[in-house]
């Protein structure tokens, strides 16, 4: 019970934060990104330490701070979209700075702190070009994509507690379960039903449809980080979220859902 208390506690400040961040101005969505930006790419660095990858902290640090202004800048309307193209140059220099910081570890080096960037940095990158969708800066889309989210982890969870029998994926996350995906997913359509009334830029299809890919590809990413964590050995990613663990656990769902909603929205744009 005290668990409980303490996960939804720690929950629910933390969806007050990022609600009020993202609504608030789109400079300070850009803070809350760089400070998830920061923590995550920390923790899988700490995780790629445990497995004998030396990656490159600093410059790794760096260069995905200044792929996310870069970014941000552009999708912004502050740039032109070929100024992306500068987003290149870290990766063309992180080699390079091989050669001084770990000449005997090159491939380990700089695979592990490439690898970060894109695990990490690529998808916060894309959440900009989401806010700024049709040009203009609209909080109403990444919101509503957020309580989706929310919604699917919160109700999977509780669904998997009560319900949970027959596992989904085992040998990488014992805890999940059909019947918890399956609750979550009723759930999360019933949420996006709800955003839809509150948002007139896309459609009541296209918010289920937004579902149904939060669902499947969080997820796959929820997968893919309790796999390295296993790998390294380790219950959580960090311990900045009492009850919730590190950065990297909250927001590994939404790392792998955020580029194929992206498309999605695309999508749409193009068909209309």
């Amino acid at each position: 019970m005290k668990e409980l208390f303490t996960r939804s506690l720690s929950g629910l400040l933390f969806v007050i934060i990022m609600i009020t961040a993202i609504w608030f101005s789109e400079f300070s969505l850009l803070i809350l990104l760089q400070i998830i930006g920061f923590f995550a790419i920390r923790e899988y660095f700490k995780l790629s330490f445990k497995l004998g990858f030396h990656p490159l902290i600093i410059p790794g640090i760096i260069s995905g701070i200044l792929i996310l202004c870069l970014s941000f800048l552009v999708a912004a309307g502050h740039f032109p979209t070929a100024f992306l193209m500068l987003n290149i140059i870290p990766f063309l220099l992180l080699p390079v700075i091989n050669l001084f910081y770990h000449p005997e570890r090159i491939i380990h080096s700089f695979s592990s702190t490439f690898s970060g960037l894109i695990y990490v940095y690529l998808p916060l990158s894309i959440i900009p070009f989401i806010s700024f969708y049709r040009l203009e800066y609209n909080y109403e889309i990444l919101i509503g994509i957020f309580i989706i989210l929310w919604t699917y982890d919160s109700f999977a969870y509780l669904s998997g507690v009560l319900f949970g029998r027959h596992k989904i994926y085992q040998k990488v996350s014992p805890k999940k379960s059909w019947e918890g995906l399956l609750g979550g997913l009723l759930f999360a359509l019933a949420a996006s039903y709800l955003v839809s009334h509150f948002s007139s830029i896309i459609t009541l299809n296209d918010w289920m449809i937004i579902a149904l890919i939060i669902v499947i590809t969080g997820t796959i990413g929820d997968f893919f980080e309790s796999a390295l964590k296993r790998e390294a050995g380790v219950k959580d990613s960090g311990n900045i979220m009492p009850g919730h663990g590190g950065i990297l656990d909250r927001f590994d769902s939404i790392l792998f859902s955020i580029p194929f909603v992206y498309l999605y929205l695309l999508l749409i744009l193009l068909l209309k």
